[in-house]
């Protein structure tokens, strides 16, 4: 796999801060030398082969290399997971989404995993038996102690011991319970013998399957081709779906499960145990990891929410979060393999776009949300019912930027006609009628003087709450779908679906934005959408587009064109190249300078964890001081003031480092990954 020196700095070290400098140096090395033996390795590392097959052992547990066995050669070769390693910065928002979305138990197991990488479910159920043991025998002893001293305890007998809380994990049921759970929702996966090969070596072994069983002969014809694609793909998406087995066994065995768990829920079950029973026992020998896939999904609605909350509000957001978990729910991975999803694809075309309707969305609504919030009341005259109702049934080919149109006055004659004649438009208008004003009171709550007058004024609730919920969630949805940044589609009656690629694009130029602004100002911004909308224009036309004087203009544009944002191209007027006699163009390639950012980022990250490790060397007698296992847990009480002072501000920077990793890579994910 060929990666940029930046993501291989920081790979390794990531794998040296989880991991061990042993795994990192051998991980740094596959990186640059690319796939090689155990004698290469210990050769390029110089090291012992022992410990070579350690830093291997720790790096395959944790699914951070492939490795592909030649039959010829009868010995094995390695080669790094780059992605994978890059997932490991990943591992606070993972457990922080599973803790939101299952619990903390969840998140427990979760984090487990993380720390244990490829695991049999029989280990993790024995790993937690023990702890469970232990907790208990604690709790037991903990009891026996309050019994003898509860009359020294507290003041008068009033206030009683703090005790420590239980494990998170009550007994093996409910860990039978959470794996299943986690299972269901694909964020655990079953290992099975293609998880340790390369998505190369996995293509070239469907490939020469195919090929030996239903092409012996060669192939011939642009129809055999085709034919060979389709095999290919099927092939590929077999060995994916191995993956899935256990959830399938799950849905045949225990298909209501699910359904009997969320019932109990609702009549008041506690975190899952009075539901141990309903689901099936797991195969104690089956093998089971985290998968990142999945996990990028969940995190990619999380950012989505977080962009509509941005741009709209904080109730049509989280509207929005349920709609995107509804259609993400049997979603495998953010981005499509061109190679193995191309029957899929084809078979969605044909069967038609996945898409929720207005029914299942408010089903899966908290009935504790007040969605008459962030809904503006807006006369009825004007309201466009045509154009509120528009079904777009196909996705946009690409992204166009529409302004929103302002019509002022009243409507036209045909609008009126149209809206008497049509029942439907009739029935959907007369949700929308505002209350009347008088006086000076006429006012308020109007947003602008000139086009709509859209009221968001609260005072006169009892009135405005007449409309029932399912027309004020089909507001919400209205407000998505009429968005600039197209949130929603509604591509059919009362049916909605998510056009990920022309919202993540306006995702991408939004985060661009946003550090041009931050770095070169908002006349850089404003200078860089000039660009965007006119295409190249002269250095001499700039000027009178920006009404900008040429100096000031000359100098911002050399301060962007340093920072990779803006880019001149040189036309000379005839044969020969005089720099007096040639027109020069600037220009704004949005693909190369969010390429140029994501590097940028890469190193950012690179540079935060070296000046942390930095730190650690300079605190390292403090640091030293703190592993003791007298002072461990005790720093503030055992510690002289000088050291605690140090130990203190490390931690703080350490804290800080760590936000601005993860705030980069919030940038990365959406750049590279969502």
């Amino acid at each position: 796999m060929l990666v940029t020196k930046p993501v291989a700095e920081l790979c390794a070290l990531l794998i040296d801060e989880l991991h061990g400098e042993l795994p990192s140096r051998i991980f740094a090395i596959l990186l640059s030398k690319g796939r090689s033996n155990l004698t290469q390795l210990a050769q390029y590392t110089a090291m012992t082969p022992r410990q070579v097959r350690h830093g291997l052992a720790v790096l395959q547990q944790h699914n951070l290399l492939f490795y592909h066995v030649d039959p010829s050669a009868e010995f094995a070769s390695y080669e790094a997971n780059a992605d994978h390693a890059y997932n490991l910065v990943r591992t606070g928002k993972i457990l922080e989404m599973v803790d939101t979305s299952f619990g903390p138990a969840a998140k427990d197991v979760m984090q487990s995993l993380l720390l244990s990488g490829q695991t049999r479910i029989s280990d993790l159920v024995a790993a937690y038996r023990e702890k469970i043991e232990q907790a208990n025998q604690t709790a037991a002893i903990i009891g026996d102690d309050d019994d003898f001293g509860a009359e020294t305890n507290g003041v008068n007998g009033d206030s009683q011991p703090a005790k420590k809380p239980g494990p998170l994990v009550k007994s093996t049921a409910h860990l039978n319970t959470l794996i299943c759970r986690l299972v269901e929702a694909e964020l655990i996966d079953v290992v099975h013998s293609k998880s340790f090969e390369s998505p190369e070596d996995v293509l070239k072994t469907v490939e020469k399957e195919v090929m030996d069983k239903h092409f012996p002969a060669g192939v011939k014809g642009n129809k055999a081709k085709i034919e060979l694609q389709e095999r290919i793909a099927e092939g590929l998406r077999k060995v994916r779906g191995e993956s899935k087995s256990l959830k399938r066994k799950l849905e045949q065995n225990g298909g209501s499960a699910a359904k009997r768990r969320k019932l109990v829920a609702g009549l008041g079950g506690a975190n899952g145990v009075q539901d141990e029973d309903m689901d099936p026992a797991l195969d104690p020998r089956q093998v089971i990891r985290i998968n990142y896939e999945k996990c990028l999904v969940d995190l990619r609605n999380r950012r989505l929410a977080q962009y509509a909350t941005d741009m709209i509000g904080e109730t049509t957001a989280y509207v929005y979060g349920v709609l995107l978990k509804l259609l993400t729910k049997d979603l495998p991975r953010c981005r499509a393999n061109p190679v193995m999803d191309a029957g899929d694809e084809k078979d969605e075309s044909e069967k038609g776009t996945v898409c929720v309707t207005t029914e299942q969305i408010l089903d899966n609504l908290k009935t504790s949300v007040d969605l008459s919030l962030g809904i503006g009341k807006a006369e009825r005259r004007q309201v466009s019912s045509t154009a509120a109702e528009k079904i777009e049934l196909y996705p946009p080919k690409k992204r166009v930027l529409i302004e929103e149109a302002e019509v002022d006055g009243e409507a036209s004659a045909d609008e009126d006609e149209g809206d008497n004649e049509s029942s439907e438009e009739s029935e959907y208008d007369s949700d929308y009628k505002a209350p009347a004003t008088n006086g000076a009171n006429g006012t308020n709550g109007v947003n602008g003087t000139n086009g709509t007058k859209v009221k968001f004024d609260e005072s006169a609730a009892p009135k405005e709450r007449r409309l029932d919920r399912p027309g004020q969630l089909r507001q919400h949805l209205l407000i998505l779908s009429e968005s600039t940044q197209r949130f929603v589609r509604h591509c059919g009656p009362d049916e909605w679906t998510v056009d990920f690629v022309p919202v993540m694009n306006s995702l991408r130029e939004v985060e661009l934005d946003s550090v041009i602004e931050r770095t070169c100002g908002r006349q850089g911004l404003r200078l860089v959408r000039i660009l965007r909308a006119k295409g190249k224009l002269d250095e001499k036309a700039l000027p009178n587009v920006a009404l900008m004087r040429k100096p000031e203009l000359q100098q911002k544009m050399l301060e962007m064109q340093t920072a990779g944002f803006v880019s001149v191209q040189e036309v000379p007027r005839d044969l020969k190249a005089d720099v007096k006699k040639s027109f020069f163009l600037w220009f704004c390639d949005v693909d190369r300078s969010l390429s140029r950012l994501l590097d940028t980022s890469y190193t950012t990250m690179v540079h935060c964890i070296q000046v942390l490790e930095a730190l650690r060397q300079k605190e390292r007698d403090v640091l030293e001081t703190t592993k003791r296992t007298d002072v461990r847990g005790r720093e503030k009480d055992t510690m002289r003031k000088s050291y605690y002072e140090r130990y203190s501000r490390f931690l703080e920077c350490e804290r800080t480092l760590f936000a601005q990793v993860m705030r980069v890579d919030d940038l990365v994910s959406v750049l590279r990954d969502f």
